[in-house]
């Protein structure tokens, strides 16, 4: 008796075999490029609140614990701006004359997921950093009272 579908015996089922074979590796890379995509806009986002904080520092402040009559202190902003929360290692660094360049950085934490994958620290937190040059001078000193929230 012959077979009409011209496929030998046996191979009935190999598609389907590789098939759940290559899902999981598939599967793994398409979330991988999500969490990149995720990580690499925290790092633009946190980089953006940086260089506002930095705007805000070098064109002179008149009380860090009210940015702009808001209410807020100054790492309140630059947090709300980074669209996180738990920053650490904040500072503000200058020596406050006009013509001398004002950095403003800090930790921020990655939110990196990937299961049954121990992370390291390194790649759970990321650093911002953005570098201006002073236009006004400061009333008050440095460094910004009360650090990072």
């Amino acid at each position: 008796m012959r077979r009409v579908g011209g496929r030998r015996g046996g191979e009935q089922g190999v598609a389907a075999v590789e098939f759940a074979i290559l899902l999981p590796l598939l599967v793994a890379l398409l979330f991988g490029f999500i969490q990149f995509g995720i990580a690499f806009n925290d790092k633009i986002q946190a980089t953006n609140a940086a260089r506002e904080g930095a705007r805000v520092a070098i064109v002179g402040v008149q009380d860090w614990t009210n940015i702009n009559g808001s209410g807020k202190s100054f790492w309140q902003v630059v947090q709300e701006r980074s669209g996180t929360s738990g920053l650490t290692a904040c500072s503000v660094t200058s020596s406050n004359a006009v013509g001398s360049t004002l950095t403003v950085q800090f930790d921020y934490p990655v939110n990196i997921v990937i299961p049954f994958v121990p992370m390291p620290p390194s790649f759970t937190t990321g650093h911002a950093r953005a570098e201006m040059r002073v236009e006004q001078v400061s009333f008050l000193p440095l460094p910004v009272p009360g650090g990072c929230l």
